[in-house]
């Protein structure tokens, strides 16, 4: 178990230190073109660790852009979303991510955006732009929690998927990911070969609601998440009989 461990932590760091200046250079050609390099970057690394993972409800995303609302885990979480949805995603993270060597900058590169999470007016115009890029270009996953839960409990969300989708008036839609708090639990640096789900739930149509509307939209996602994430566990466990 020990070995198995350290060779999925060697591999996901030198997974990422190979994939991270390929998905910077690509980023210099346009900002799809590190989508399928992103995809094979978090197969390898699930590969890697032994982890086996599966999708329900991808026949739900809209065909156009959207905002995804998503629980939040593990640090594994971003993996099973970019193994799974094959569509120009790109996500809201902590601003803490910005100064890992090499990963940050690639991050940075692709697209992603980087918040510090202090309702400051810098996160406010950085989120200002995404709406307007969601709008238009690229999907977004927001982790609405706001951190990742230690147990695999569900928490409240916060309001800024919601406020997304509607200033954007494009669809929210609801995920849960079940199983990855015991890949890589919070807190530790072991990485475990365990099963993980992605759930995808019914798109919440945003179009002609006003953000006073954000509370109830929030509410929505957050009551289909509780109820995609008991569907998720159940997978989990049947899957976790062959490990």
């Amino acid at each position: 178990k020990l070995l198995r461990t350290a060779f999925a932590g060697a591999a996901t760091v030198g997974i990422t230190g190979c994939f991270s200046p390929i998905v910077s250079a690509l980023a210099l050609l346009d900002e799809r073109a590190p989508d399928g390099a992103i995809y094979l970057w978090a197969k390898s690394i699930l590969t890697a660790s032994g982890v086996e993972s599966v999708a329900h409800g991808l026949e739900n995303l809209p065909v156009g852009n959207f905002v995804l609302c998503a629980n939040h885990q593990s640090n594994f979480d971003p993996l099973v979303l970019f193994a799974h949805i094959r569509r120009h995603l790109r996500y809201v993270a902590k601003a803490e991510l910005l100064k890992v060597p090499v990963l940050g900058f690639a991050l940075k590169r692709a697209g992603n955006i980087f918040v510090d999470r202090s309702g400051s007016e810098s996160d406010k115009a950085k989120l200002a732009e995404a709406v307007n890029a969601v709008r238009n270009r690229v999907s977004v996953v927001f982790f609405a929690e706001g951190t990742r839960s230690d147990d695999g409990i569900l928490r409240s969300f916060k309001k800024g998927a919601a406020i997304m989708a509607l200033e954007a008036q494009v669809p929210l839609v609801p995920v849960a990911i079940a199983g990855t708090h015991l890949i890589l639990p919070k807190g530790s640096l072991a990485i475990l070969p365990r099963p993980a789900a992605l759930m995808i739930g019914k798109p919440i149509e945003t179009a002609g609601l006003s953000l006073d509307a954000r509370e109830s939209v929030t509410e929505r996602a957050h009551a289909q998440v509780v109820q995609l994430l008991a569907e998720g566990n159940a997978i989990v466990d049947q899957m976790a009989t062959r490990f």
